[in-house]
């Protein structure tokens, strides 16, 4: 089953950690319904901006996938509202300037581009939230994002 013209669904529910740990990492129809709002609204169009494939490193995680990796216990990969992508910061600004979105994230830069973006699309409740996160004393820690062009890693 496709969610969008270039996500199917078993792409978007894979998980090695699942697959490794034996654990059920299905959506159900609600999950299902909100996976495919964010791969029409932030996954597609940035798709058409690249223009060529995107892998996803992680879409919807279980309650027990997300657990096993310590993700956060709101975490909306749990949801079916959030996508990780290996995606640069020209990406990341593409998003951030011309897509609806709840939460962009530039997961832990190097050189100002980030290791990957986190990017969550929430039907009608979308906060436009633009965060960078960084490790400090061994833990994750997420910082606003003021606006600069080049994204830093305090």
């Amino acid at each position: 089953m496709n969610l969008s013209a270039h996500v199917t669904r078993k792409e978007f529910e894979h998980s090695d950690t699942a697959i490794r740990a034996g654990l059920d990492n299905t959506m159900n129809a609600t999950q299902l319904a909100k996976a495919i709002e964010i791969c029409e609204k932030i996954f597609e169009p940035l798709r058409a901006f690249v223009g060529r494939p995107i892998r996803i490193n992680s879409g919807f995680r279980g309650g027990a996938v997300n657990k096993r990796i310590k993700g956060s216990l709101t975490s909306q990969h749990m949801k079916g509202e959030a996508l990780d992508l290996p995606i640069g910061s020209k990406e990341f600004h593409f998003i951030k300037d011309n897509l609806p979105f709840d939460q962009l994230i530039a997961e832990f830069p190097i050189a100002g581009e980030p290791t990957w973006v986190h990017v969550s699309y929430c039907k009608g409740k979308n906060r436009g939230e633009i965060l960078i996160a960084t490790k400090s004393k061994g833990k994750t820690v997420y910082l606003p994002y003021a606006g600069n062009e080049k994204l830093v890693n305090s």
